[in-house]
């Protein structure tokens, strides 16, 4: 989809928006306008941490979580990590 069409798909959404639903859409376009694309757009470029190529020194940790929250957790981390590059 081009940016004339994305804009085209936005104008009818917004369209079909009550006055509520407006002014949140209002004010999430605010918030990005208020983030400085310079900072934003530095941390899409830095590269990922490359620390050990093993699990091995993850090991000491095994079967020290602390908490009643592991499902929860793990929940998360599967629907915000990115793909990794080796």
């Amino acid at each position: 989809m081009n940016t004339t069409q994305l804009r085209q798909k936005v104008a009818s959404q917004l369209n079909n928006l009550s006055p509520e639903r407006l002014a949140l859409v209002s004010e999430f376009l605010d918030s990005l306008e208020s983030v400085e694309p310079t900072q934003a757009s530095s941390l899409r470029k830095l590269p990922p941490l490359k620390r050990e190529k093993t699990a091995k020194n993850l090991l000491k940790f095994a079967g020290t979580w602390q908490g009643d929250d592991l499902e929860e957790c793990l929940n998360s981390v599967q629907e915000t990590r990115s793909e990794t590059q080796l």
